[in-house]
């Protein structure tokens, strides 16, 4: 590894985490502000999820037989353009909300392959050993990125709907830029065979193997957890009575828990069981939401905002560690892409949360999900001795 690889790296990881908060809520806020409908909010932001499922394996197995370098500023710079675009239909007052469901496609089938070969390539970048301590710290980054993202969004959204997006492109475009910097190459190895070849492979390896099985069967859970994010604009707006930076505010105070968690796993690096992380992800990120579904007030949510940003913390480190460190190198990109497609369901999740809210309102939909989540995750754990005794 060398530092200066790892320093763009961790830079180009930190545009993209934070236009990411910046892209969802912008959206959400104004899809929600043009059409008061909580469907049609989770319905745009559900649509990169569903590019992203779609083709995620194919994603995956580029990463595997392709140059991940070259795939992740290329990716990245077709991201920033459909940022710019958006900001130009914004512009230009020719803007309408259904827009955002073609770009939005776009964007999630760019994200489909730069994801999986984003995570194959931090292993090219810092090796094996020092994945568990680069990851921690780079999740804390990235939170910082968390909590800065979504109250300069506010900011940026009271200025304009078209600034927003003005700026989110310029941090996809510098994204794109520092990982163009980055030397390190990696040169596949051909396999001979055919890609769908590939894909069968890649997932017949993660079924046979049990604790990789199982972690995709907890990544499921992701749609429960995704149900969850509609609710926080929706309580925001319509029961806290609060606008633009009050939502910002609230999603930067998830982003103090994600860092807190963050850097607390940094502190104690390899001496925290794997397993035991995931047990606590899933208890506590349950109990936090159940936190926030019945908090009276203003200062109770923002707590249950900060737990839940905690056990964030420790599934999105925990569970894509795990997969890295257990998949063989030939099959790490595969692995990715499977752990993708299905932890993106999160976004199904606002489609899924947005309707339940409008047809049973915040609190039994977030129950509903807290549900899902542990039955299906906690499953996985419970049947699976390997999982659970992961370090």
């Amino acid at each position: 590894m060398t530092i200066r690889d790892y320093r763009f790296l961790v830079l180009s990881n930190l545009a993209t985490f934070a236009g990411y908060q910046i892209r969802n809520m912008a959206q959400a806020w104004i899809v929600l502000d043009r059409t008061d409908s909580a469907t049609l909010m989770g319905l745009v932001n559900a649509m990169p999820g569903i590019a992203i499922i779609s083709i995620s394996l194919l994603g995956g197995a580029l990463a595997d037989r392709t140059e991940r370098w070259q795939l992740l500023w290329r990716t990245k710079t077709i991201i920033a353009s459909m940022a710019l675009l958006t900001a130009v239909l914004l512009t230009t007052d020719i803007f309408e909300w259904w827009h955002l469901i073609p770009i939005s496609l776009m964007t999630g089938s760019m994200f489909a392959i730069h994801n999986p070969t984003s995570q194959a390539f931090a292993v090219d970048v810092v090796g094996r050993d020092r994945l568990v301590s680069a990851s921690s710290l780079n999740t804390g980054l990235s939170m910082t990125a968390t909590i800065a993202g979504p109250t300069a969004g506010a900011a940026l959204l009271l200025l304009g709907f078209d600034t927003a997006f003005y700026v989110l492109a310029g941090l996809y475009a510098l994204s794109a830029v520092m990982i163009y910097r980055v030397r390190t190459r990696r040169v596949p190895v051909p396999s001979g065979k055919n890609m769908i070849s590939e894909i069968r492979e890649g997932i017949a390896y993660a079924y046979r193997t049990p604790i990789i099985r199982a972690l995709l069967i907890v990544g499921m859970s992701a749609v429960f957890i995704g149900m969850n994010q509609p609710a926080i604009p929706v309580k925001v707006r319509d029961v806290l009575g609060l606008g633009e930076v009050g939502y910002g505010i609230m999603l930067g105070l998830n982003g103090v828990g994600s860092l807190i968690g963050a850097f607390a796993l940094f502190a104690i690096g390899t001496r925290v069981r794997k397993g035991y992380l995931v047990i606590f992800a899933l208890i506590v990120m349950n109990l936090s939401v159940a936190g926030f579904a019945l908090a009276p007030n203003v200062f109770l949510s923002g707590l249950a905002m900060v737990v839940m940003g905690l056990s964030f913390s420790a599934w999105m480190i925990s569970v894509p560690v795990l997969l890295q460190t257990t998949a063989s190198e030939a099959m790490r990109g595969r692995v990715m892409s499977l752990y993708f497609m299905v932890v993106i369901t999160h976004q199904l999740g606002w489609l899924i949360g947005g309707a339940g809210i409008e047809a049973f309102g915040i609190q039994t939909t977030l129950f509903i999900a807290i549900t899902g989540a542990v039955l299906v995750a906690g499953s996985a754990i419970v049947f699976t001795p390997a999982l659970r005794n992961a370090r």
